[in-house]
């Protein structure tokens, strides 16, 4: 079968991804309660019996909110940059993790989980450790890109050979510079430790020579962007596939927008 997909919430108030491909389940970030997880994992029909581990992109809240809960449990392994764990130690140990459950990881490692092997690359962000990550099971490829605040050609080269891309597209830039937000914060935003901007991600989707089924921009704004402007900006380029703003907070389920 092929392998099922869901972008089960992002943005800042949670953020989780799954893949699921009728066996074994993997998570990418947990920024809900283990309540409100099975939840949204009941609604894309996987059990979360299933789910063999969870991988962490970066020690913020809306990212590993539900992270301690899941490992203490479930006893789940729980794999994370090593550099996460050792660079934003205080965070790390409010988890309360069980020893036995942690998996330090390094970028550029290769992961075997079932079918599934995942690959995790540097990203750039306030939150020492952070990564993306680049999943394959079978010929399905899929390519996790948020949290960044610039983009480089290890990520185009993930990106390339995905069949469909995960793609921050965080800010619209007059939304972000014509807000009420103080300027250390527009500047922390907009700064190469921040996020991308739906300009980033499209001159990146652009140049990275992607060729997949489809993409969906994550993690978008509450403030300073919308679904509507993502969508308008992303139809000028008239991409040769399939393109989709996930609605912050949202679930939704890729295979019902990459398959109608």
């Amino acid at each position: 079968m092929s392998v099922i997909q869901s972008v089960l919430g992002s943005g800042s108030c949670g953020n989780s991804y799954v893949f699921y491909d009728g066996s074994d389940a993997i998570l990418i970030d947990d920024g809900f309660s283990l309540a409100e997880l099975k939840r949204r994992l009941e609604r894309v029909c996987v059990p979360i019996e299933s789910v063999r581990c969870m991988f962490l992109t970066h020690l913020h809240p809306d990212h590993h909110l539900g992270f301690g809960v899941v490992g203490r449990k479930l006893g789940l392994p729980l794999y994370l940059n090593k550099e996460a764990i050792e660079g934003e130690d205080v965070k790390f140990k409010k988890l309360c993790l069980p020893p036995e459950t942690v998996r330090p990881t390094e970028p550029g490692e290769i992961i075997e989980i079932g079918h599934f092997t995942i690959t995790s690359f540097k990203t750039s962000h306030d939150s020492k450790g952070s990564v993306g990550y680049f999943i394959t099971n079978g010929d399905e490829k899929f390519t996790l890109i948020t949290d960044t605040g610039i983009v480089n050609d290890e990520m185009a080269y993930y990106a390339k050979q995905s069949n469909v891309l995960y793609l921050e597209a965080n800010y619209d830039e007059n939304l972000l510079n014509n807000g009420p937000y103080p300027a250390f914060l527009k500047k922390r935003i907009s700064g190469n430790w921040g996020h991308l901007s739906n300009k980033q991600a499209f001159t990146f989707l652009k140049d990275s020579g992607f060729k997949g089924k489809g993409v969906f921009f994550i993690h978008l704004s509450r403030n300073n962007n919308t679904v509507a402007l993502v969508n308008e900006e992303a139809a000028k380029f008239q991409f040769p596939f399939i393109t989709y703003a996930c609605p912050r907070g949202e679930l939704v389920n890729s295979m019902e927008v990459l398959h109608g």
